[in-house]
């Protein structure tokens, strides 16, 4: 490929990878019976019972800030978690999940077990080292930040 086609190359790979991603988030949602996948995600980080916090849940959900505050509160709400001061660190605050939460995420585990998802990425160690290694090539051209 020549320089000229780089960008729009990267531009194609970028919209390819997002459409890949919002698919497969619907798809997940749909099997679940669920708007979007971020109960799912945050009842996945927090199903050990060990609690995560709100950073942990953000690396784990992509969601930050206000969203993920605002869908840890509607969890709540749903009896899916609760909130508890880290007994180490009070300025922390952790996320575990109810029993509710463990029963609906075990629920929601089956559902996609049982369903076709599994079977789309016939490769799917293949398609992962290919990600990462993409993800990791991505860090490695970020300029320093100072």
């Amino acid at each position: 490929m020549d320089d000229s086609t780089a960008p729009a190359a990267l531009e194609d790979l970028a919209r390819l990878v997002r459409r890949a991603s919002q698919e497969l988030d619907r798809a997940i949602a749909a099997c679940l019976g669920e708007t979007s996948v971020g109960r799912w995600h945050v009842l996945s980080a927090v199903a050990d019972g060990n609690g995560r916090s709100m950073s942990q849940l953000a690396e784990a959900t992509l969601c930050t800030g206000a969203s993920l505050t605002r869908l840890i509160d509607a969890m709540i709400s749903d009896n899916l978690v609760h909130r508890k001061v880290d007994a180490t660190d009070r300025r922390r605050v952790l996320v575990f999940p109810t029993r509710r939460g463990k029963l609906t995420h075990q629920v929601m585990t089956t559902a996609l077990a049982e369903s076709d998802l599994p079977a789309l990425p016939t490769d799917r160690h293949r398609l992962t080292r290919t990600l990462t290694t993409l993800i990791d090539r991505l860090h490695e051209s970020e300029p320093a930040r100072t």
